[in-house]
C-alpha cells in the first residue's frame, strides 16, 4: 500500500478534472493523475474527456460538466476545483469549468501540461480571451521557470503562477541482463514528427552498418503504428530496431530497467513525465532543448541536447555514447541524484501547501 501523502481532510475539499487515466490510459497528464491517485486519500475525480469517437468525447463532456455541477450543488465541503489542461479544444472545454466553479465561489486551480501552449496562445485570434481565463483563476501550475517567465510574459498575474515539479513514482530497480553487449536505446512515447521518432530511425537508416552491431533500439508508443513498421523493414532495421507497442506498467518497467540511454529529441515539450521515468531508471538521456528539458537536462552533465529534427545532431549524440562508455555511466549517476525533487514525498508535500494556502 502506498503511503498517503494528501490526507482525508484536505482531499475530500478538492476535486480534480481532467483527462480519462484509468487502465494504463496513454499521455503525460493522464500518467501524472495515475501518480497522485496513488497519494491522495480518496481521490475526487471526474473525467472530462476520453479518446474515441465524437459522440464518446462529447458524451464525457456532457456527463463531467452535469457532475461537477451537481458536486457544487450537493457538496459543499469541496472547496478548490483543480484542473488539469493541455491546450487548443481541451483548453476552450476546461473554461467551462473554470466559470461555472467561479459562480459557485470556489477557488480554482488551472494546471498546464501543454507542450504546444506558446503555439495554441501564438496562433489564437483570442488571445485577450485565454488570459482573461487564466487570470481569474486563484492559481496556476506549470511544469517549469521557463514556462513561469512566458507567461508573466504574456501579461499573467505572476503571484498566481507555481512551479510545480512533475512527479515520478519510486522505481522498481531490477536486474536486466538482456543484448548486455550492446548499447540499449528506448524511446517511449506518440508515434510521430512531434516525438522526434522519426528523426531517430532516420539518423540509424543513414549509418545502419554502424549501429546494427552496437545498439539495439526498442519504441514503445501509440499512433501511427502502421509508418513506423514500414519505415523500420523498407530500411533493413529489423534486426536490431524492435517496436513494443503501447507500453505499460511491468513491461514499461522492465525497458527502464533495460536500458542505458532514453532519446526524446521533441519538437515541443512541457516537462515529460517519460525522461523523468528514464532518469529514476538511472538511464542517460537523449533529448531536445524545448519546454522545461532544459532545466533538467544539463548538456554534457547528465545527457546530450540535440536541436529537434537536427539528424546529424541526433545522430552524433547516439554516437558518443556509444564511443564514451564512461560519460555514459556518469550521465546516469547524476541523474539519480538530480531525480528526487520529482519523487511523490517533495512534489505531493509542495501540492498540498498549495492546496492549504487556498484553503
Amino acid at each position: 500500500m502506498e503511503t498517503i501523502l494528501i490526507p482525508r481532510e484536505i482531499s475530500k475539499q478538492i476535486l480534480m478534472i481532467g483527462v480519462y487515466y484509468k487502465n494504463n490510459a496513454p499521455g503525460g497528464m493522464a500518467a501524472v493523475i495515475q501518480y497522485y491517485e496513488k497519494y491522495f486519500d480518496k481521490l475526487h475525480y471526474i473525467s472530462s474527456w476520453k479518446d474515441g469517437c465524437k459522440l464518446t468525447k462529447l458524451c464525457y463532456y456532457i456527463k463531467a460538466y452535469t457532475n461537477c455541477l451537481a458536486n457544487f450543488i450537493f457538496h459543499p465541503n469541496i472547496k478548490i476545483i483543480h484542473i488539469h489542461t493541455a491546450a487548443d479544444n481541451s483548453f476552450w472545454r476546461k473554461t467551462k469549468f473554470i466559470k461555472l466553479a467561479k459562480h459557485f465561489n470556489k477557488k480554482v486551480i488551472i494546471h498546464i501540461h501543454a507542450s504546444r501552449f506558446k503555439d495554441f496562445y501564438n496562433e489564437s485570434t483570442r488571445k485577450e480571451e485565454i488570459k482573461k481565463y487564466l487570470n481569474i483563476t486563484d492559481k496556476i501550475i506549470v511544469l517549469s521557470n521557463s514556462w513561469r517567465d512566458w507567461f508573466i510574459n504574456i501579461g499573467i498575474d505572476s503571484t498566481k503562477i507555481i512551479v510545480l515539479n512533475n512527479i515520478v513514482t519510486y522505481p522498481k530497480i531490477q536486474q536486466i541482463n538482456e543484448d548486455s553487449n550492446k548499447i540499449k536505446i528506448l524511446f517511449l512515447g506518440e508515434i510521430g514528427k512531434r516525438k522526434g521518432v522519426f528523426d531517430i530511425l532516420t539518423a540509424i537508416a543513414k549509418d545502419q552498418n554502424y549501429y546494427k552491431d552496437k545498439i539495439i533500439f526498442k519504441i514503445g508508443g501509440n499512433k501511427n503504428e502502421e509508418q513506423l513498421q514500414s519505415f523500420i523493414q523498407s530500411n533493413n532495421l529489423q534486426s536490431f530496431v524492435k517496436f513494443e507497442g503501447w507500453i505499460a506498467g511491468e513491461k514499461k518497467e522492465k525497458l527502464l530497467n533495460w536500458a542505458d540511454i532514453f532519446i526524446l529529441p521533441s519538437y515541443n515539450e512541457g516537462l515529460p513525465i517519460a525522461i523523468l521515468e528514464a532518469m529514476s531508471y538511472n538511464t542517460a538521456i537523449i533529448s531536445s532543448p524545448v519546454g522545461g528539458i532544459p532545466e533538467i537536462i544539463n548538456h554534457n552533465k547528465n545527457g546530450l541536447l540535440v536541436m529537434p529534427g537536427n539528424i546529424k545532431e541526433i545522430d552524433e549524440a547516439m554516437k558518443y555514447c556509444i564511443n564514451h562508455p564512461e560519460q555514459l555511466q556518469i550521465f546516469k549517476t547524476i541523474n539519480q541524484s538530480l531525480i528526487q525533487t520529482f519523487y511523490p514525498n517533495a512534489v505531493l508535500e509542495h501540492l498540498k501547501q498549495i492546496y492549504i494556502s487556498l484553503l
